[in-house]
């Protein structure tokens, strides 16, 4: 498990969806965004933007149409988008539309019905 020390992540931390103006450091190439803790995820308008930080590149998450089910950090987790970095840079992680995610253990109907959804400041994210 990585540690992070103030605002700067590892790549693969898992990051609260709260916790905004978080850093990561991102080498070129094409990334999950993975929402963690259920496979029931209900995205509505929620989005992720990393700004480059020193710099003007403003990179926005493009929702995947496989939304493949893994596990992750001993988890389930559910890929929701994906983020094409085109340049090894420090990047600022910004949260759009938060609290309108929706997340439930499992995306069985019979086993959902039964379930709440996550609290919004219990739902995180990896990129991977």
């Amino acid at each position: 498990m990585h540690k992070h020390v103030g605002n700067n992540l590892k790549m693969n931390n898992p990051i609260n969806i709260l916790d905004n103006n978080k850093q990561i450091e991102l080498p070129v190439g094409i990334y999950s965004l993975k929402v963690l803790g259920g496979w029931k995820v209900i995205t509505n308008n929620f989005s992720v933007i990393l700004r480059e930080i020193g710099g003007e590149m403003e990179i926005k998450s493009k929702d995947s149409f496989w939304k493949i089910q893994s596990f992750t950090h001993g988890q389930r987790a559910k890929k929701i988008a994906s983020i094409d970095i085109p340049k090894r840079a420090k990047y600022e992680i910004e949260f759009l539309n938060a609290k309108e995610i929706k997340v439930k253990k499992s995306n069985l109907m019979l086993l959902s019905s039964f379930q709440n959804y996550l609290p919004t400041n219990e739902i995180q994210i990896c990129i991977e």
